[in-house]
């Protein structure tokens, strides 16, 4: 579009667009310097942005789909979607983990302050994250599930991991993830280690948590029940775990697990401010899907090829 100002009134508004945007004088200054008012100043600016003298461009990363992560947020309502495009070339299982696992440790550093108090579940991806993280504030770091899976990615470990790195407490679970019945749950939630985690829960103002997904089978905490229950939960149609929190396709909640599980419920997670859910790879998507329609998470953090598929539920 042709400029509508005068030759000489470009040149003034180019001028002092430069000083501003690019030698960072401020409005005032490039005034007193220039001999002109403030208000000259501050119209010249506009001007020279909307004549075109002036051209922002946002660099946005290459891993970062900024168009689908916007869709995505938009659709479900969350507060924010990080969409991490990785190449094909690396679209392994472990390059999916790795690629979200930095995504998801570059939004941790930008959520916790000081002031929080921060959970951690457990997962082959929170384990990338917490490789990845190298910088944190000093918090309160709290181990929200008791021990499943490898010692390399149980929560018990990654709480000790993450805590290190900002230094903070760590507030860790030594116990199973599920027990074997209710009793036994409230016996040892009396144990004076276990005790000081499990009071923190609701205290909780961030949380970092892994979706794991039951059909397909793809979850930590499922291959570790024996068949006979794993079978039963399938029947009943659970389609994805939090924490043991089961969850059907449509978001329905069951209850099986909560009286033997070591770990935050439903209500404590629905009411933490800052829930990120962390998954990558195609076979969690309905997993995913499912957690969102349960109401559960205020950010996600995903691979592209996860996205592509929710963006088609």
């Amino acid at each position: 579009m042709p400029s509508t100002l005068s030759p000489g009134a470009a040149i003034l508004a180019a001028t002092v667009a430069r000083r501003f945007y690019i030698d960072g004088s401020t409005k005032s200054e490039i005034a007193d310097e220039m001999g002109l008012s403030r208000f000259k100043v501050a119209r010249l600016l506009e001007q020279s942005v909307r004549e075109g003298i002036v051209k922002f461009e946002i660099a946005t990363p290459n891993s970062f789909d900024a168009e689908l992560s916007e869709e995505l947020r938009k659709r479900f309502g969350l507060r924010r979607v990080i969409v991490i495009d990785v190449p094909e070339e690396e679209r392994t299982a472990a390059g999916i983990r790795q690629a979200v696992g930095r995504g998801a440790a570059a939004v941790l550093s930008e959520l916790v302050t000081e002031t929080d108090v921060l959970g951690i579940g457990w997962g082959r991806t929170l384990s990338a994250m917490s490789q990845e993280l190298t910088e944190l504030p000093r918090s309160l770091v709290v181990q929200m599930g008791g021990m499943v899976g490898s010692v390399a990615e149980n929560s018990l470990e990654l709480v000790r991991k993450i805590s290190e790195v900002g230094g903070g407490q760590a507030y860790p679970l030594f116990v199973p993830l599920v027990v074997q019945d209710a009793l036994t749950k409230k016996s040892l939630s009396t144990q004076p280690g276990v005790a000081a985690a499990m009071k923190l829960f609701e205290s909780i103002t961030v949380a970092a948590v892994a979706v794991g997904s039951w059909d397909p089978p793809d979850s930590q905490m499922m291959a570790s029940l024996p068949l006979h229950e794993r079978e039963a939960l399938v029947g009943k149609g659970v389609a994805a775990e939090v924490l043991a929190t089961l969850i059907k396709h449509d978001g329905t909640v069951l209850p099986d697990l909560q009286d033997r599980s070591m770990a935050t419920g439903i209500e404590v997670l629905r009411t933490i401010p800052e829930l990120v859910l962390i998954a990558g790879g195609e076979s969690k998507a309905e997993a995913v899907h499912a957690v969102i329609n349960a109401g559960l998470g205020t950010t996600l953090v995903t691979d592209n090829s996860l996205a592509e598929l929710l963006r088609t539920m």
